[in-house]
């Protein structure tokens, strides 16, 4: 398996994924994402701008990270260890909920990073929902540090914000 761009023709794969990682998600009563983030229109700008990656099983997408440059607004009012030098912001990760806990987030993290230390980048930022310990933890256990909170407008909870310098 391997991490490849995604292609337009992958945007119904990857929403079929994220629902039932929202549907995950809710169950354990973490709100992570709704039903209107991401929506399809979203997921194909990404394609397009070539920033939504897959990761796939037998030629069934299993996973799927986004990142790139932009960041939130609210972004800005955390402080950041990197303050000055290039960075990207992982904006989603997920993995089928029968594929969690078998180290495809792991790869898929693995090759955001790999992504930036190849093209100069100095740090990678991101954010998870208060509630998704196991995910706080993941992060932290592979070098990123909580650098704030943020409530963003029409969500349940705080996020977490974390860091890795690389």
């Amino acid at each position: 398996m391997q991490v490849e761009k995604a292609k337009a023709g992958n945007v119904l794969e990857v929403m079929y994924l994220l629902q039932h990682c929202i549907d995950d998600f809710n169950e354990n009563s973490i709100y992570q994402w709704n039903t209107s983030y991401p929506d399809y229109f979203r997921l194909l700008r990404e394609v397009e701008e070539g920033k939504l990656y897959v990761i796939k099983n037998k030629g069934v997408c299993i996973g799927t990270v986004t990142f790139d440059e932009q960041q939130e607004l609210a972004f800005d009012e955390i402080e950041w260890k990197n303050k000055s030098d290039k960075f990207i912001v992982i904006h989603r990760i997920a993995v089928f909920p029968t594929w969690q806990k078998k180290g495809i987030g792991r790869m898929l993290i693995e090759f955001a990073e790999k992504f930036a230390k190849e093209n100069n980048y100095k740090s990678i930022r991101l954010d998870v929902a208060s509630s998704s310990s196991h995910l706080i933890k993941l992060y932290e256990s592979i070098g990123y540090s909580f650098t704030g909170d943020i409530l963003y407008p029409k969500q349940k909870e705080p996020f977490k914000c974390l860091e890795k310098v690389i």
